[in-house]
Protein backbone atom coordinates (compact mmCIF):
# COMPACT_ATOMS: atom_id res chain seq x y z
CA UNK A 1 0.00 0.00 0.00
CA UNK A 2 1.26 3.29 -0.78
CA UNK A 3 2.11 6.36 1.10
CA UNK A 4 -1.11 8.34 -0.29
CA UNK A 5 -3.30 5.37 0.07
CA UNK A 6 -2.15 5.19 3.94
CA UNK A 7 -2.41 8.93 4.34
CA UNK A 8 -4.95 10.84 1.70
CA UNK A 9 -5.15 13.46 4.13
CA UNK A 10 -1.59 14.61 4.52
CA UNK A 11 -1.02 13.51 0.31
CA UNK A 12 -3.13 16.11 -0.34
CA UNK A 13 -1.16 19.07 1.52
CA UNK A 14 1.07 18.55 -1.51
CA UNK A 15 3.75 16.35 -0.15
CA UNK A 16 6.01 14.33 -2.37
CA UNK A 17 5.60 10.56 -2.14
CA UNK A 18 8.78 9.22 -2.85
CA UNK A 19 11.45 8.53 -0.26
CA UNK A 20 14.06 10.09 -2.13
CA UNK A 21 12.15 13.54 -1.67
CA UNK A 22 11.33 13.44 1.39
CA UNK A 23 12.25 16.86 1.84
CA UNK A 24 13.86 15.66 4.93
CA UNK A 25 16.56 18.52 6.74
CA UNK A 26 20.07 17.80 6.47
CA UNK A 27 20.65 18.45 10.13
CA UNK A 28 17.32 16.22 11.27
CA UNK A 29 18.61 14.04 14.46
CA UNK A 30 18.83 10.22 13.71
CA UNK A 31 15.67 9.88 16.28
CA UNK A 32 13.96 11.61 13.67
CA UNK A 33 14.88 10.10 10.75
CA UNK A 34 13.84 6.56 12.92
CA UNK A 35 10.18 8.37 12.83
CA UNK A 36 9.87 9.64 9.17
CA UNK A 37 11.44 5.88 8.28
CA UNK A 38 8.18 4.35 10.87
CA UNK A 39 5.49 6.88 9.70
CA UNK A 40 6.38 7.62 6.11
CA UNK A 41 7.20 10.75 4.40
CA UNK A 42 3.89 12.32 5.80
CA UNK A 43 5.39 11.76 9.56
CA UNK A 44 5.46 15.76 9.77
CA UNK A 45 2.00 16.67 9.88
CA UNK A 46 1.31 13.96 12.64
CA UNK A 47 3.97 15.23 14.79
CA UNK A 48 2.70 19.09 13.91
CA UNK A 49 -1.27 18.13 14.50
CA UNK A 50 0.23 16.57 18.05
CA UNK A 51 2.30 19.83 18.85
CA UNK A 52 -1.24 21.34 17.94
CA UNK A 53 -3.21 19.90 20.23
CA UNK A 54 -0.56 20.49 23.27
CA UNK A 55 -0.26 23.87 22.53
CA UNK A 56 -3.70 24.71 22.09
CA UNK A 57 -4.49 22.79 25.54
CA UNK A 58 -2.26 24.73 27.51
CA UNK A 59 -2.63 27.91 26.03
CA UNK A 60 -6.59 27.90 26.33
CA UNK A 61 -5.84 28.11 30.25
CA UNK A 62 -3.38 31.18 29.27
CA UNK A 63 -7.19 33.60 28.79
CA UNK A 64 -10.09 31.54 29.88
CA UNK A 65 -9.28 33.11 33.14
CA UNK A 66 -9.99 36.52 31.87
CA UNK A 67 -13.84 36.63 31.76
CA UNK A 68 -13.34 34.09 35.42
CA UNK A 69 -11.97 37.33 37.13
CA UNK A 70 -15.23 39.05 38.07
CA UNK A 71 -16.92 35.81 39.77
CA UNK A 72 -12.68 34.25 41.24
CA UNK A 73 -12.78 38.07 43.07
CA UNK A 74 -16.34 37.69 44.55
CA UNK A 75 -15.45 34.48 45.53
CA UNK A 76 -12.12 35.26 47.63
CA UNK A 77 -12.93 38.91 47.77
CA UNK A 78 -9.81 39.96 46.04
CA UNK A 79 -8.59 43.18 44.22
CA UNK A 80 -7.76 43.93 40.97
CA UNK A 81 -4.01 44.47 41.63
CA UNK A 82 -4.78 40.61 43.63
CA UNK A 83 -6.47 39.19 40.90
CA UNK A 84 -4.14 39.83 37.86
CA UNK A 85 -1.97 37.66 38.87
CA UNK A 86 -3.71 34.85 37.82
CA UNK A 87 -2.62 35.82 34.34
CA UNK A 88 0.61 37.28 35.34
CA UNK A 89 1.90 34.04 37.00
CA UNK A 90 0.96 31.93 33.90
CA UNK A 91 2.60 33.87 31.20
CA UNK A 92 5.71 34.97 34.08
CA UNK A 93 5.96 30.73 34.82
CA UNK A 94 5.71 30.23 30.84
CA UNK A 95 8.26 32.71 30.16
CA UNK A 96 10.76 31.28 32.83
CA UNK A 97 10.09 27.88 31.28
CA UNK A 98 10.90 28.18 28.11
CA UNK A 99 14.90 29.05 28.70
CA UNK A 100 14.90 25.47 30.41
CA UNK A 101 13.07 24.12 27.03
CA UNK A 102 16.39 23.69 25.64
CA UNK A 103 18.27 22.06 28.25
CA UNK A 104 15.20 19.53 28.56
CA UNK A 105 16.25 19.16 25.19
CA UNK A 106 18.98 18.26 24.91
CA UNK A 107 19.41 15.77 28.35
CA UNK A 108 15.91 14.20 27.96
CA UNK A 109 14.96 14.49 24.87
CA UNK A 110 11.52 16.03 23.29
CA UNK A 111 9.52 12.86 24.24
CA UNK A 112 10.40 12.94 28.03
CA UNK A 113 9.77 16.99 27.60
CA UNK A 114 6.57 16.60 26.34
CA UNK A 115 5.15 13.98 28.56
CA UNK A 116 6.44 15.78 31.62
CA UNK A 117 5.00 19.40 30.68
CA UNK A 118 1.20 17.65 29.45
CA UNK A 119 1.10 16.14 32.94
CA UNK A 120 2.49 18.93 34.68
CA UNK A 121 -0.43 21.12 32.95
CA UNK A 122 -3.29 18.23 33.80
CA UNK A 123 -2.01 18.14 37.84
CA UNK A 124 -2.15 22.45 37.38
CA UNK A 125 -5.44 22.39 36.05
CA UNK A 126 -6.34 20.13 38.50
CA UNK A 127 -5.24 21.71 41.68
CA UNK A 128 -6.92 25.11 40.21
CA UNK A 129 -10.21 23.38 40.40
CA UNK A 130 -9.97 22.74 44.09
CA UNK A 131 -8.42 25.70 45.54
CA UNK A 132 -9.36 27.15 48.33
CA UNK A 133 -7.07 29.97 48.41
CA UNK A 134 -5.27 32.66 46.68
CA UNK A 135 -2.15 31.16 46.81
CA UNK A 136 -3.21 27.89 45.85
CA UNK A 137 -4.61 29.16 42.27
CA UNK A 138 -1.66 30.68 41.57
CA UNK A 139 0.71 27.92 41.79
CA UNK A 140 -2.03 26.21 39.45
CA UNK A 141 -1.46 28.89 37.06
CA UNK A 142 2.15 28.68 37.48
CA UNK A 143 2.29 24.58 36.84
CA UNK A 144 -0.11 25.50 33.91
CA UNK A 145 2.32 28.03 32.52
CA UNK A 146 5.49 25.83 33.04
CA UNK A 147 4.06 23.55 30.88
CA UNK A 148 2.90 26.46 27.83
CA UNK A 149 6.36 27.55 28.31
CA UNK A 150 8.11 23.56 27.79
CA UNK A 151 5.94 23.03 24.39
CA UNK A 152 5.82 26.57 22.45
CA UNK A 153 9.26 26.57 21.92
CA UNK A 154 10.07 22.44 21.00
CA UNK A 155 6.96 23.00 18.65
CA UNK A 156 8.75 25.60 16.81
CA UNK A 157 12.37 23.67 17.05
CA UNK A 158 10.68 20.06 15.45
CA UNK A 159 9.30 22.58 12.95
CA UNK A 160 12.41 23.62 11.71
CA UNK A 161 13.98 19.83 12.37
CA UNK A 162 10.91 17.98 10.34
CA UNK A 163 10.00 20.69 7.44
CA UNK A 164 12.04 21.67 4.37
CA UNK A 165 12.90 25.50 4.47
CA UNK A 166 10.38 25.96 1.49
CA UNK A 167 7.56 24.65 4.04
CA UNK A 168 8.59 25.98 7.24
CA UNK A 169 6.44 29.37 6.73
CA UNK A 170 3.56 27.19 5.77
CA UNK A 171 4.02 25.37 8.83
CA UNK A 172 4.71 27.62 10.79
CA UNK A 173 1.62 29.43 10.26
CA UNK A 174 -0.74 26.22 10.56
CA UNK A 175 0.96 25.71 14.14
CA UNK A 176 0.72 29.55 14.74
CA UNK A 177 -3.03 28.98 14.25
CA UNK A 178 -3.33 27.24 17.25
CA UNK A 179 -1.24 29.78 19.32
CA UNK A 180 -3.06 32.49 18.63
CA UNK A 181 -6.32 31.04 17.87
CA UNK A 182 -6.83 29.65 21.65
CA UNK A 183 -6.20 32.70 23.31
CA UNK A 184 -9.63 33.79 20.95
CA UNK A 185 -11.41 30.99 21.79
CA UNK A 186 -10.28 31.07 25.61
CA UNK A 187 -12.63 33.74 26.34
CA UNK A 188 -15.29 31.81 25.26
CA UNK A 189 -15.09 28.46 26.45
CA UNK A 190 -14.03 30.39 29.84
CA UNK A 191 -17.44 32.56 29.78
CA UNK A 192 -19.52 28.94 29.20
CA UNK A 193 -18.08 27.14 31.83
CA UNK A 194 -18.83 30.17 34.65
CA UNK A 195 -22.63 30.94 33.39
CA UNK A 196 -23.10 26.47 33.24
CA UNK A 197 -21.44 25.93 36.35
CA UNK A 198 -18.76 28.14 38.55
CA UNK A 199 -15.42 29.80 37.64
CA UNK A 200 -13.89 26.21 38.58
CA UNK A 201 -14.58 24.36 35.64
CA UNK A 202 -12.72 26.65 33.93
CA UNK A 203 -9.65 24.67 34.87
CA UNK A 204 -10.45 21.44 33.52
CA UNK A 205 -12.34 22.66 30.48
CA UNK A 206 -9.92 21.95 28.78
CA UNK A 207 -8.17 19.00 30.05
CA UNK A 208 -9.75 16.25 27.33
CA UNK A 209 -7.45 17.81 25.15
CA UNK A 210 -4.82 17.90 27.21
CA UNK A 211 -5.01 14.11 27.69
CA UNK A 212 -5.25 13.07 24.49
CA UNK A 213 -2.52 14.95 23.48
CA UNK A 214 -0.35 13.05 26.27
CA UNK A 215 -1.89 9.94 24.97
CA UNK A 216 -0.70 10.25 21.65
CA UNK A 217 2.68 11.97 22.01
CA UNK A 218 4.90 8.67 23.14
CA UNK A 219 4.28 7.41 20.01
CA UNK A 220 4.93 9.93 17.52
CA UNK A 221 7.35 12.71 19.57
CA UNK A 222 11.22 11.62 19.03
CA UNK A 223 13.46 11.13 21.22
CA UNK A 224 16.78 12.27 22.60
CA UNK A 225 19.64 11.07 20.30
CA UNK A 226 21.68 8.28 22.50
CA UNK A 227 25.15 8.50 23.41
CA UNK A 228 25.71 11.67 20.97
CA UNK A 229 27.10 13.94 23.16
CA UNK A 230 27.43 14.73 27.15
CA UNK A 231 24.72 16.01 29.03
CA UNK A 232 24.50 19.75 29.68
CA UNK A 233 23.27 21.50 32.78
CA UNK A 234 21.16 23.63 33.52
CA UNK A 235 21.13 27.33 33.83
CA UNK A 236 20.13 27.42 37.43
CA UNK A 237 21.50 30.77 38.53
CA UNK A 238 20.14 32.43 35.15
CA UNK A 239 16.61 31.41 35.52
CA UNK A 240 16.89 32.34 39.14
CA UNK A 241 18.10 36.21 38.46
CA UNK A 242 16.13 36.24 35.32
CA UNK A 243 13.11 35.05 37.52
CA UNK A 244 13.91 37.89 40.36
CA UNK A 245 14.01 40.58 37.77
CA UNK A 246 10.75 39.75 35.80
CA UNK A 247 8.87 38.83 39.01
CA UNK A 248 10.04 41.78 41.00
CA UNK A 249 9.32 44.25 38.18
CA UNK A 250 5.86 42.82 37.50
CA UNK A 251 5.42 42.90 41.49
CA UNK A 252 6.18 46.61 41.48
CA UNK A 253 4.03 47.72 38.68
CA UNK A 254 1.55 45.77 40.40
CA UNK A 255 1.02 47.25 43.94
CA UNK A 256 2.60 50.59 42.29
CA UNK A 257 -0.99 51.83 43.15
CA UNK A 258 -1.50 50.23 46.52
CA UNK A 259 1.68 50.92 48.36
CA UNK A 260 2.94 53.93 46.23
CA UNK A 261 4.65 55.09 43.35
CA UNK A 262 7.50 56.79 45.19
CA UNK A 263 7.56 54.29 48.53
CA UNK A 264 10.56 52.45 49.50
CA UNK A 265 9.25 49.49 49.10
CA UNK A 266 8.25 50.11 44.84
CA UNK A 267 11.70 51.37 44.92
CA UNK A 268 13.42 48.56 46.32
CA UNK A 269 11.62 46.46 43.73
CA UNK A 270 12.66 48.21 40.76
CA UNK A 271 16.55 48.38 41.96
CA UNK A 272 16.76 44.87 42.44
CA UNK A 273 15.21 43.70 39.50
CA UNK A 274 17.74 46.10 37.27
CA UNK A 275 20.46 44.77 39.17
CA UNK A 276 19.52 41.26 38.90
CA UNK A 277 18.99 41.55 35.33
CA UNK A 278 22.57 43.54 34.84
CA UNK A 279 23.59 40.78 36.51
CA UNK A 280 21.72 38.14 34.52
CA UNK A 281 23.34 39.76 31.38
CA UNK A 282 27.13 39.52 32.40
CA UNK A 283 26.14 35.50 33.91
CA UNK A 284 24.94 34.91 30.42
CA UNK A 285 28.04 36.10 28.07
CA UNK A 286 30.22 33.57 30.28
CA UNK A 287 28.19 30.59 31.30
CA UNK A 288 28.76 27.53 28.90
CA UNK A 289 25.09 26.61 28.69
CA UNK A 290 23.17 29.71 29.08
CA UNK A 291 19.52 29.79 29.34
CA UNK A 292 19.09 32.65 27.09
CA UNK A 293 22.24 32.96 24.69
CA UNK A 294 23.05 36.18 24.09
CA UNK A 295 24.66 34.88 20.53
CA UNK A 296 20.87 35.08 19.13
CA UNK A 297 20.91 39.00 20.08
CA UNK A 298 24.27 39.56 17.68
CA UNK A 299 22.04 38.98 14.37
CA UNK A 300 20.10 42.08 13.47
CA UNK A 301 17.17 40.16 11.49
CA UNK A 302 16.67 38.38 14.82
CA UNK A 303 16.48 41.64 17.49
CA UNK A 304 14.48 43.58 14.99
CA UNK A 305 11.80 41.01 14.26
CA UNK A 306 11.53 40.43 17.69
CA UNK A 307 10.93 44.25 18.28
CA UNK A 308 7.57 42.78 16.43
CA UNK A 309 7.32 39.67 18.16
CA UNK A 310 7.30 41.70 21.75
CA UNK A 311 4.55 43.64 19.91
CA UNK A 312 1.94 40.79 19.20
CA UNK A 313 2.61 39.25 22.83
CA UNK A 314 1.36 42.68 24.08
CA UNK A 315 -1.24 42.78 21.69
CA UNK A 316 -2.73 39.59 21.40
CA UNK A 317 -2.97 39.32 25.79
CA UNK A 318 -3.31 42.85 26.40
CA UNK A 319 -6.53 43.04 24.04
CA UNK A 320 -7.71 39.49 25.42
CA UNK A 321 -7.66 40.73 28.97
CA UNK A 322 -9.19 44.35 28.14
CA UNK A 323 -11.70 43.48 25.62
CA UNK A 324 -13.61 41.17 28.25
CA UNK A 325 -13.12 43.19 31.15
CA UNK A 326 -14.62 46.10 29.25
CA UNK A 327 -18.06 44.49 28.18
CA UNK A 328 -18.87 43.10 31.05
CA UNK A 329 -17.78 46.20 33.75
CA UNK A 330 -19.10 48.55 31.44
CA UNK A 331 -21.86 47.19 28.71
CA UNK A 332 -22.97 44.86 31.21
CA UNK A 333 -23.04 41.10 28.72
CA UNK A 334 -22.50 38.28 30.42
CA UNK A 335 -19.21 35.95 30.71
CA UNK A 336 -20.56 33.70 28.03
CA UNK A 337 -21.40 36.99 25.63
CA UNK A 338 -18.27 38.83 26.40
CA UNK A 339 -16.18 35.18 25.11
CA UNK A 340 -17.95 34.72 22.14
CA UNK A 341 -17.47 37.84 21.01
CA UNK A 342 -13.79 36.78 20.63
CA UNK A 343 -15.10 33.52 18.16
CA UNK A 344 -15.31 35.43 15.15
CA UNK A 345 -11.75 37.23 15.39
CA UNK A 346 -10.50 34.16 16.18
CA UNK A 347 -11.99 32.87 12.77
CA UNK A 348 -10.68 35.78 10.84
CA UNK A 349 -7.39 34.13 12.18
CA UNK A 350 -7.99 30.79 10.82
CA UNK A 351 -8.12 31.95 7.24
CA UNK A 352 -5.18 34.42 8.12
CA UNK A 353 -2.45 32.53 9.06
CA UNK A 354 -2.17 30.14 6.71
CA UNK A 355 -2.30 32.52 3.89
CA UNK A 356 0.53 34.26 6.02
CA UNK A 357 2.82 31.18 5.89
CA UNK A 358 2.68 30.56 2.64
CA UNK A 359 3.46 34.59 2.11
CA UNK A 360 6.29 34.34 4.21
CA UNK A 361 7.91 31.73 1.63
CA UNK A 362 7.28 33.56 -1.19
CA UNK A 363 7.99 37.77 -0.51
CA UNK A 364 9.48 40.24 1.45
CA UNK A 365 8.20 39.60 5.21
CA UNK A 366 8.80 43.47 6.16
CA UNK A 367 5.45 43.70 3.91
CA UNK A 368 3.73 41.47 5.55
CA UNK A 369 4.78 42.85 9.20
CA UNK A 370 3.39 46.25 7.67
CA UNK A 371 0.17 45.18 6.50
CA UNK A 372 -0.22 43.20 9.86
CA UNK A 373 0.66 46.01 12.32
CA UNK A 374 -1.07 48.53 10.26
CA UNK A 375 -4.35 46.90 10.77
CA UNK A 376 -3.74 46.23 14.56
CA UNK A 377 -3.06 50.01 14.92
CA UNK A 378 -6.51 51.32 13.11
CA UNK A 379 -8.04 48.47 15.01
CA UNK A 380 -6.66 50.37 18.13
CA UNK A 381 -7.32 53.43 17.08
CA UNK A 382 -11.13 52.96 16.67
CA UNK A 383 -11.60 51.05 20.32
CA UNK A 384 -10.62 54.31 21.70
CA UNK A 385 -12.97 55.75 20.72
CA UNK A 386 -15.56 53.05 22.24
CA UNK A 387 -18.49 54.28 24.39
CA UNK A 388 -20.91 52.23 26.72
CA UNK A 389 -23.27 52.45 24.27
CA UNK A 390 -21.10 51.01 20.96
CA UNK A 391 -22.67 48.14 19.43
CA UNK A 392 -21.73 44.87 20.05
CA UNK A 393 -21.22 43.84 16.87
CA UNK A 394 -19.02 47.31 15.95
CA UNK A 395 -16.60 45.90 18.94
CA UNK A 396 -16.63 42.60 17.02
CA UNK A 397 -15.90 43.55 14.08
CA UNK A 398 -12.85 45.99 15.33
CA UNK A 399 -11.48 42.51 17.03
CA UNK A 400 -11.77 40.76 13.60
CA UNK A 401 -9.56 43.99 12.01
CA UNK A 402 -7.15 43.36 14.69
CA UNK A 403 -6.76 39.50 14.41
CA UNK A 404 -6.20 39.94 11.00
CA UNK A 405 -3.14 42.39 11.69
CA UNK A 406 -2.09 39.56 14.17
CA UNK A 407 -2.21 36.45 11.49
CA UNK A 408 -0.14 38.52 8.94
CA UNK A 409 2.65 40.00 11.82
CA UNK A 410 3.40 36.88 13.41
CA UNK A 411 4.34 33.97 11.69
CA UNK A 412 6.78 36.22 9.54
CA UNK A 413 7.96 37.67 12.38
CA UNK A 414 8.47 34.26 13.83
CA UNK A 415 10.11 32.66 11.16
CA UNK A 416 12.57 34.79 9.83
CA UNK A 417 13.49 35.65 12.92
CA UNK A 418 14.55 32.22 13.47
CA UNK A 419 16.52 31.75 9.80
CA UNK A 420 18.36 34.59 11.36
CA UNK A 421 20.55 32.40 13.11
CA UNK A 422 23.22 29.57 12.10
CA UNK A 423 21.94 26.03 13.15
CA UNK A 424 23.66 25.45 16.03
CA UNK A 425 22.05 27.82 17.56
CA UNK A 426 18.73 26.86 16.19
CA UNK A 427 16.78 25.80 19.82
CA UNK A 428 17.94 29.11 21.61
CA UNK A 429 16.37 31.14 18.77
CA UNK A 430 13.10 29.08 19.09
CA UNK A 431 13.44 29.31 22.81
CA UNK A 432 14.25 33.29 22.35
CA UNK A 433 11.05 33.84 19.76
CA UNK A 434 8.95 32.50 22.56
CA UNK A 435 10.70 33.78 25.39
CA UNK A 436 9.43 37.61 23.77
CA UNK A 437 6.28 36.44 22.76
CA UNK A 438 5.25 35.48 26.56
CA UNK A 439 7.43 38.65 28.23
CA UNK A 440 5.44 41.00 26.16
CA UNK A 441 2.51 39.10 26.77
CA UNK A 442 2.86 39.32 30.69
CA UNK A 443 4.15 43.19 30.55
CA UNK A 444 1.69 44.36 28.07
CA UNK A 445 -1.38 42.59 31.22
CA UNK A 446 0.53 43.74 33.51
CA UNK A 447 1.45 47.60 31.93
CA UNK A 448 -2.58 47.78 30.76
CA UNK A 449 -4.23 46.71 34.48
CA UNK A 450 -1.67 49.26 36.07
CA UNK A 451 -2.85 51.83 33.44
CA UNK A 452 -6.46 51.19 33.46
CA UNK A 453 -6.36 51.19 37.09
CA UNK A 454 -4.99 54.77 37.57
CA UNK A 455 -6.69 56.38 34.71
CA UNK A 456 -9.59 55.24 36.28
CA UNK A 457 -8.66 57.36 39.09
CA UNK A 458 -7.42 60.42 37.31
CA UNK A 459 -10.60 60.60 35.45
CA UNK A 460 -12.41 59.96 38.89
CA UNK A 461 -11.32 62.69 40.04
CA UNK A 462 -11.57 65.09 37.79
CA UNK A 463 -15.15 64.50 37.27
CA UNK A 464 -15.49 64.69 40.57
CA UNK A 465 -13.60 68.20 41.46
CA UNK A 466 -16.11 69.59 38.12
CA UNK A 467 -19.12 68.30 40.63
CA UNK A 468 -19.87 71.81 42.61
CA UNK A 469 -22.36 74.35 42.75
CA UNK A 470 -20.73 76.38 39.67
CA UNK A 471 -21.54 73.69 37.59
CA UNK A 472 -24.85 74.59 36.09
CA UNK A 473 -25.47 70.93 34.44
CA UNK A 474 -24.30 69.14 37.78
CA UNK A 475 -26.98 71.38 39.58
CA UNK A 476 -29.76 69.70 37.06
CA UNK A 477 -28.97 66.53 37.02
CA UNK A 478 -28.56 66.10 40.74
CA UNK A 479 -32.77 67.89 40.41
CA UNK A 480 -33.54 65.59 38.07
CA UNK A 481 -32.26 62.88 40.42
CA UNK A 482 -34.01 63.97 43.79
CA UNK A 483 -37.42 64.60 41.86
CA UNK A 484 -37.44 61.27 40.78
CA UNK A 485 -36.62 59.43 43.85
CA UNK A 486 -38.80 61.67 45.60
CA UNK A 487 -42.03 60.74 42.92
CA UNK A 488 -40.79 56.88 43.68
CA UNK A 489 -41.68 57.95 47.33
CA UNK A 490 -38.60 58.64 49.05
CA UNK A 491 -38.72 61.09 51.80
CA UNK A 492 -37.46 64.65 50.65
CA UNK A 493 -34.13 64.92 52.64
CA UNK A 494 -32.99 61.04 52.03
CA UNK A 495 -33.62 61.69 48.19
CA UNK A 496 -31.40 64.89 48.38
CA UNK A 497 -28.47 62.74 49.76
CA UNK A 498 -29.24 59.95 47.44
CA UNK A 499 -29.40 61.89 44.28
CA UNK A 500 -25.53 62.21 44.99
CA UNK A 501 -24.87 58.51 45.00
CA UNK A 502 -26.91 57.95 41.87
CA UNK A 503 -24.52 60.86 40.22
CA UNK A 504 -21.23 59.31 41.41
CA UNK A 505 -21.90 56.03 40.34
CA UNK A 506 -22.59 57.47 36.89
CA UNK A 507 -19.37 59.44 37.13
CA UNK A 508 -17.55 56.21 37.87
CA UNK A 509 -18.96 54.18 35.10
CA UNK A 510 -17.81 57.45 32.71
CA UNK A 511 -14.22 56.84 34.38
CA UNK A 512 -14.33 53.22 33.74
CA UNK A 513 -15.30 54.19 30.03
CA UNK A 514 -12.72 57.13 29.66
CA UNK A 515 -9.67 54.84 31.07
CA UNK A 516 -10.43 52.12 28.71
CA UNK A 517 -10.15 54.13 25.69
CA UNK A 518 -6.59 55.71 27.40
CA UNK A 519 -5.62 51.99 27.08
CA UNK A 520 -6.97 51.47 23.86
CA UNK A 521 -5.24 54.47 22.30
CA UNK A 522 -1.94 53.74 24.49
CA UNK A 523 -2.28 50.45 22.19
CA UNK A 524 -2.90 51.99 18.84
CA UNK A 525 0.41 54.60 19.65
CA UNK A 526 2.55 51.86 20.33
CA UNK A 527 2.19 49.85 16.86
CA UNK A 528 2.40 53.11 15.21
CA UNK A 529 5.80 53.32 16.76
CA UNK A 530 6.74 49.84 15.69
CA UNK A 531 5.23 50.45 12.37
CA UNK A 532 8.00 53.10 11.88
CA UNK A 533 10.50 50.68 12.72
CA UNK A 534 9.89 48.14 10.26
CA UNK A 535 11.79 50.86 7.97
CA UNK A 536 15.07 50.49 10.29
CA UNK A 537 14.69 46.32 9.60
CA UNK A 538 16.78 44.37 7.06
CA UNK A 539 15.70 42.64 4.17
CA UNK A 540 15.24 39.53 5.88
CA UNK A 541 17.18 36.15 4.58
CA UNK A 542 14.84 33.37 2.71
CA UNK A 543 16.88 30.15 3.88
CA UNK A 544 18.34 29.26 7.89
CA UNK A 545 21.71 30.31 8.21
CA UNK A 546 24.08 27.15 7.82
CA UNK A 547 27.09 28.62 9.07
CA UNK A 548 27.73 31.39 11.96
Amino acid sequence: MTDAARFPLSARIGEDRGPSDAGIPDDASPAIRERFAQFGVNYRWFLLLTMLMGSMSTLLAATTVNVALPAIIGAFGLGQDQAQWMSTAFLASSTLAMLANAWAMANYGPRATYVFGMASFIVGSLLGAVSNTLELLILSRAMQGVSAGLLQPMSMFLIFKTFPDRQRGTAMGLFSIGVVLAPAFGPALGGVAVDLASWRLVFVATLPLAILALIVSPFLMPTGDRGTARKQPLDWQGLGLLAVALVGLLSAFASGNRDGWDSDKTWIKIAVSALSFVIFIFWERRHPFPALNPAIFMYRQFWSFGIVIVASGVAIYGSTYLIPLFVQLVQGYSPTAAGVMMIPAGLAMVVGFPIAGRLTDRVDARLLLAFGIMCFAVSSYLLAGVTALTPYWVLVSWMVLSRIGIAFSMPPANTTAVRAVPQHLLASATGGVSFLMQAGGAFGVNLLAVLLQRRMLFHGDHLASEMNEANAEFLYQHARQTQALEAAGMPQLTAFTNAFQAIGQSMAAESTVLAFRDCFFVIAVWFAVVLAAITLMPKPQLRLAQTA
